[in-house]
């Protein structure tokens, strides 16, 4: 039984950070070298550092406006470091639904890259979420060796091939490696708890549902694609309002679902937009 820390809270991310996992020490690439990858993705690309130690770029197709006019959001590579797999904790690795041989990767991995966004808070979420799929394929071609990428937000670890085949579109593609679904069984009880984890990263409330009978893989679905619509639509559910609930695990129109924000039930303490689902709810509810 996993214990909770209540007191660890998730905000707003200024740096979004990612990490490339190796198990070998792997050479990293010149400043042009990547600036020339970025350029391919992303067009007209400038050098601001050339450092290995971190080195970072501008990348003109994503503009972040100012008082004194707009300019360039970047984006950082720093070097390989060596990487001890127990910085990963036991409530994340229960958390690796979509990779079935995480534990086996990680223990393999020895060695880290971290890239990140900079200077680009400012942009909004989809702009800055299509950055940092571009920045993450882009990194993701520079290291053939890579075997897994790292998202501390979201709690997730993935295959390189989850990158380079993401079935997402456009800024959307944030939602592959930016968002992960979560499940919890409540000790003591037959209850089960699923969030997501990843969207308030950029500024976006996480999903919540508290619940018991329902098949988690059925709320699970129901879940992402609920969060997929936050993300796409701006939002665009107001506190009391319902949306379309399951009825035989389908989306069904005819269940309506009570919609709230509050703050998560399980860390880390962030805005969740919680999902009631009708006679299957959970927990207290005043």
């Amino acid at each position: 039984m996993l214990q909770q820390n209540l007191d660890e809270k998730s905000e707003f991310q200024r740096l979004f950070q990612m990490y490339l996992l190796f198990e070998e020490k792997a050479e990293r690439p010149n400043a042009e070298a990547v600036r020339n990858a970025l350029v391919t993705r992303c067009g007209k690309t400038d050098t601001v550092s050339a450092a290995d130690a971190l080195s970072s770029f501008a990348v003109e197709a994503y503009k972040v406006a100012y008082q004194e006019g707009e300019l360039p959001a970047q984006v950082v590579m720093a070097d390989v470091t060596p990487f001890q797999p127990e910085t990963i904790t036991d409530l994340e690795r229960t958390q690796f639904w979509t990779m079935p041989d995480a534990e086996e990767v990680l223990q393999k991995c020895r060695y880290k890259l971290l890239i990140s966004d900079f200077m680009a808070a400012g942009l909004d979420y989809k702009s800055r979420s299509a950055l940092l799929a571009d920045w993450l394929e882009t990194a993701v071609s520079l290291f053939p060796t890579c075997k897994a990428i790292w998202i501390p937000s979201s709690g997730k670890l993935l295959h390189t091939a989850e990158i380079v085949d993401n079935p997402y579109e456009g800024a959307a593609r944030f939602l592959q490696f930016g968002m992960n679904i979560r499940y919890f069984t409540i000790h003591g009880t037959e209850d089960s708890l699923i969030d997501s984890l990843g969207l308030f990263a950029i500024g976006l409330p996480d999903v919540q549902y508290h619940f018991h009978t329902l098949d988690p893989n059925d709320v699970s679905r129901h879940a992402f694609n609920v969060a997929a619509y936050l993300f796409e639509a701006d939002v665009p559910v107001s506190d009391g309002e319902t949306i379309a609930g399951l009825l035989n695990g389908e989306m069904a129109p005819d269940a309506h679902w009570p919609c709230r924000f509050e703050m998560a039930l399980i860390q880390p303490s962030r805005e969740v937009m919680d999902v009631s689902p009708g006679e299957y709810v959970a927990g207290d509810r005043e």
